[in-house]
């Protein structure tokens, strides 16, 4: 996260640097996200630059720390709309960042984050640094998600056993979102797959039933694929 001195930056300036840093995100994929175009557009020098932040991953978890408040908030709140129910929650949330869309500035920055980046730096960019239930920032989340489950219907038998289960629905949402703002398949497709990994994670796999397969969504048909430029 920025040091002491970004903060002490004019208002304007700081600005400057977030919207520099934004836009050349936005612009391209992560890897090629370059900190001489992001300082160039700020105004600023390099030896600045490395004075606000550690690197480039320090810069955009900074830039998605709100988006991260936020999210967990919105978890929550969902999570209480469906009275306990952890995987009709996600589910609807996955819907809910679908149907916002995948044209506007915001939603291309997530996109060449998530989709290009691998599962540690995907952690690291959501703020957490440790591994699975090592990490403060996660277990606060897990405890928040603990005491609004339905216990009833989820005997979670603590905590850690829960913070195992949201890691797998994790990867399948990351991948799934992916997919999406990739353009890689359509919304219709992507939340039929993923209801089903749901259903088979929430069920388990030797449960022995399996929801029927709407024949509009074929598991075996390819999408057409779209390509993606990343121009000035």
């Amino acid at each position: 996260m920025p040091t002491q001195r970004f903060f002490n930056l004019k208002e304007e300036k700081r600005r400057a640097i977030v919207r520099a840093a934004v836009h050349e995100f936005s612009r391209v994929p992560y890897s090629v996200a370059s900190i001489n175009q992001i300082i160039k557009e700020a105004d600023i020098s390099r030896g600045s630059f490395y004075t606000y932040f550690e690197d480039k991953d320090d810069l955009l978890q900074y830039l998605v720390s709100g988006f991260r408040e936020k999210c967990r908030e919105r978890v929550y709140a969902q999570l209480e709309l469906k009275q306990g129910d952890l995987f009709e929650t996600v589910c609807t949330m996955m819907e809910q960042i679908m149907d916002a869309g995948s044209e506007s500035r915001g939603a291309e920055l997530y996109r060449n984050a998530l989709t290009e980046l691998n599962p540690v730096t995907q952690s690291r960019m959501m703020g957490i640094k440790g591994f699975l239930y090592e990490d403060e920032v996660y277990c606060q989340f897990i405890h928040g998600l603990y005491e609004r489950i339905d216990l009833a219907r989820y005997p979670m038998g603590n905590e850690a056993q829960l913070a195992c289960l949201v890691e797998i629905m994790l990867v399948l949402v990351i991948k799934a979102v992916s997919m999406f703002y990739m353009g890689a398949a359509d919304r219709e497709r992507i939340m039929e797959v993923t209801r089903r990994q749901m259903y088979i994670l929430k069920n388990g796999a030797l449960s022995g039933s399996m929801p029927e397969e709407s024949p509009a969504v074929r598991l075996d048909r390819r999408p057409e694929k779209k390509e993606i430029s990343y121009e000035r």
